[in-house]
């Protein structure tokens, strides 16, 4: 059973006043990061920024301790526990003395908005749940890829776009991107029936695949929405329903100690 201590820490770190508060120091930090980058800047700016960082990493340390206390064992079972615990974790990296790498990990902070956002987390998870269907997806456009790299590396092998099959493959990637028809397609469509390979090449992989790739996320984030919304409550209403079972029970154990004791003075 948990301690009013823990319910009260529990409450302050599911409050969505409290998540706001941690959104924005995310998103303040951010914005030091990317100012950081500015050669120079004054050096009180400097120390100020840095003094602010360290006040960012505190208050990111001590969100991840509460919420540990608050729900023990639970927070290392959910992915994003794990996922916060690891970003604040590289975030006490010091970035002296460590060279510009260690610099650089400090922008992966603001990835923290991915787990405390709520719509940045669906986005996620439907990725998640789609990627079986996106390997399918994309073991097919590899396919298809092959089959038009070997197609236009033996009929135009003398132009130097198609000249073997890495060079095909490089020019139909750019040609999936939309990129490159002028001075790629141009030069060996000569005729119509050129026209309708490369035509046909465009209408398979970015028309047709690509969609597919589009239609398995969305149809992905549609799924974990409709778990999560439609009648299922939230993490913070399941723990504020418990709760109040919890203070009703108690309610209704003191009502029958008084009805037992109401009853043996009776006798």
């Amino acid at each position: 059973m948990r301690t009013p201590l823990r319910e009260r820490v529990t409450r302050l770190v599911e409050s969505k006043q409290f998540q706001t508060f941690i959104i924005v120091v995310i998103l303040l930090n951010a914005v030091i990061l990317g100012l950081e980058t500015y050669r120079g800047l004054p050096a009180g700016l400097i120390a100020t920024m840095e003094w602010l960082n360290t006040i960012a990493v505190t208050i990111f340390v001590v969100e991840i301790v509460l919420r540990i206390y608050a729900h023990r064992t639970a927070f290392f079972r959910d992915p994003w526990g794990w996922f916060d615990l690891i970003i604040v974790a590289i975030a006490l990296i010091p970035a002296s003395g460590g060279g510009e790498v260690l610099r650089v990990l400090r922008a992966l902070r603001v990835l923290r908005l991915l787990s405390t956002v709520r719509s940045m987390r669906l986005v996620v998870g439907a990725l998640a749940a789609s990627f079986p269907g996106l390997l399918s997806i994309g073991a097919l456009l590899a396919m298809v890829m092959y089959i038009y790299t070997v197609i236009t590396t033996v009929l135009f092998h003398d132009d130097r776009h198609f000249a073997d099959l890495g060079a095909s493959f490089t020019s139909l990637f750019r040609l999936l991107l939309g990129d490159g028809w002028p001075d790629i397609v141009e030069p060996v469509a000569t005729g119509p029936w050129e026209w309708i390979l490369f035509i046909s090449f465009a209408v398979i992989s970015s028309i047709v695949v690509l969609n597919l790739f589009i239609a398995v996320a969305v149809e992905a984030m549609d799924r974990i929405k409709s778990e999560e919304e439609p009648g299922s409550a939230t993490e913070a209403e399941q723990a504020e329903l418990l709760r109040e079972i919890r203070s009703m029970r108690r309610q209704l154990s003191d009502l029958q100690a008084r009805l037992d004791g109401t009853e043996r003075s009776a006798d």
